[in-house]
């Protein structure tokens, strides 16, 4: 199992809706496999870790999960190319609750720790 860090940007998905399900789908840019964990680095303004997940399955089309996925792309649905493969996620802990900019989760706490 290998733990990966990947960015997401609230100004282009609604993360904390999606997050709200059981399970997500989530663009693939690294050889994740099942079981690995995400944690998920919410940018500007939040810049801190908002979500840890495990990794239910992966190699998902966008043609199959678009439905799915469509209603929380702000801004139209044109932003995701159609070759990019899809993992499901499983959201195992919320940390997004406790927004704030002295949290052990935000980014000077992040760098100050490595």
């Amino acid at each position: 199992m290998t733990a990966w860090l990947i960015a997401a940007n609230t100004k282009i998905y609604d993360v904390f809706g999606a997050f709200e399900q059981n399970e997500t789908y989530w663009p693939m840019n690294a050889k994740i496999e099942i079981g690995d964990s995400i944690y998920i680095y919410l940018v500007v303004p939040h810049k801190q870790i908002g979500f840890v997940c495990g990794v239910l399955g992966t190699g998902y089309d966008l043609a199959d999960i678009f439905d799915y996925v469509a209603p929380f792309i702000k801004g139209g649905a044109g932003k995701r190319p159609d070759g990019k493969p899809f993992m499901k996620l499983g959201a195992t802990r919320t940390l997004a609750l406790a927004l704030e900019s002295d949290s052990a989760l935000s980014l000077p706490r992040l760098r100050e720790t490595g």
